[in-house]
């Protein structure tokens, strides 16, 4: 394929799946590294893409009919040479068609009937893969070849750790302890491990010699985190809905460990190469699960496992399997291994009966 001189990227949501688009991200900016690329993403992500030095900038995705109008008009401008929609979506889809780019990019099996608006459909492989090796399925079709080593570009800023050190200090946690934090929430309620849980395990860890548990998540979210919260009889350090994503990417990167569902925060640990402890039911790790090498997902192998509901007809029997004890012991195992250097190994998925 000849040169492309500007690309728009369509990835407006959710916060894990842009993350899961950094690597393609990277490979493009590999393949074409004097190429221009834009983002199209939804307001409350931006706070990750913003000022990243592969991207020429992040336009919002409009939220109302008047800022798509306006948007539009703007796009049309940019004659962009490529468009690459990997949301996949009819909004997204039509998105693309209304920037007038003649290559536009995207799933063939695309859902909502996206697949109308693109001019090249790309169909990856059947088999079950995950959905970071999907997306570079989708460009190396095009002639982006993937790095032998997917990289996940999540900016370090200076300004993110000076904030860090701050907070280390001002907490006392010292050098040598084991900092775990934990998110207690999730987008599904099916996905959610139960709130008196999530308090037991952050209380044996807090009890534990040497460790330090940090509490994270959204501003949406306080309610799920505030039930938490309620049933700790242990002190932990709170910052549930007091960082922005590049502060609670530089947190990850320093913790030891994260302690989560499915969810956002989990994929941005494992980008930044952090182990997770991964609470899974309804949901696939083998597609969603956190990629790359060091982790731990813990699942049980019941029937109606992987069931992808947002609704549970069976008061959350998969996610209710899951003891405390049972968590407790894989994040103790990666803490031991992170104190004694051990090699890290790929990722684990236990399933139980």
């Amino acid at each position: 394929m000849t040169q492309p001189h500007r690309i728009l990227l369509i990835k407006p949501s959710s916060f894990g799946d842009i993350v899961h688009c950094l690597p393609t991200l990277a490979a493009l900016k590999c393949r074409w590294p004097t190429v221009e690329i834009d983002w199209v993403v939804k307001r409350e992500w931006a706070g990750l893409l913003a000022e990243h030095p592969m991207l020429r900038r992040v336009i919002h995705f409009p939220g109302t009919t008047i800022e798509g109008l306006s948007t539009w008009r703007r796009l049309g401008r940019e004659k962009y040479d490529m468009v690459i929609d990997l949301q996949g979506l009819l909004r997204s889809g039509l998105f693309a068609a209304l920037t007038g780019c003649p290559i536009r990019v995207g799933f063939f099996d695309g859902r909502e009937g996206s697949p109308w608006f693109y001019t090249d459909k790309i169909k990856v492989s059947e088999n079950i893969m995950h959905a970071v090796d999907r997306n570079l399925d989708l460009v190396r079709q095009i002639g982006v070849t993937p790095q032998s080593v997917v990289t996940f570009p999540v900016p370090d800023g200076s300004r993110e750790q000076t904030w860090l050190d701050g907070l280390w200090r001002q907490f006392g946690i010292e050098v040598g302890e084991t900092v775990c934090v934990i998110h207690p929430a999730a987008r599904w309620e099916t996905k959610r491990w139960p709130a008196d849980r999530f308090a037991q395990l952050a209380d044996g860890l807090a009890a534990a010699e040497r460790f330090s548990v940090i509490i994270v998540g959204g501003q949406s979210q306080a309610d799920q985190i505030n039930e938490t919260l309620g049933q700790m009889t242990r002190p932990a350090l709170n910052l549930a809905g007091k960082t922005s994503l590049l502060q609670l990417a530089a947190l990850l990167r320093r913790a030891d460990l994260l302690v989560t569902s499915d969810s956002g925060p989990m994929h941005l640990a494992a980008a930044v190469g952090t182990p997770v402890v991964g609470i899974f039911g309804p949901t696939d790790p083998r597609r969603v699960g956190p990629y790359g090498n060091g982790h731990v997902v813990l699942r049980k192998d019941i029937d109606c496992s992987h069931c992808t509901r947002r609704a549970c007809a069976r008061d959350a029997l998969c996610m209710k399997a899951i003891g405390v004890d049972e968590i407790k012991d894989a994040v103790l195992a990666i803490a031991n291994r992170a104190r004694n250097r051990l090699p890290i190994h790929g990722t684990r998925v236990e399933e139980r009966e």
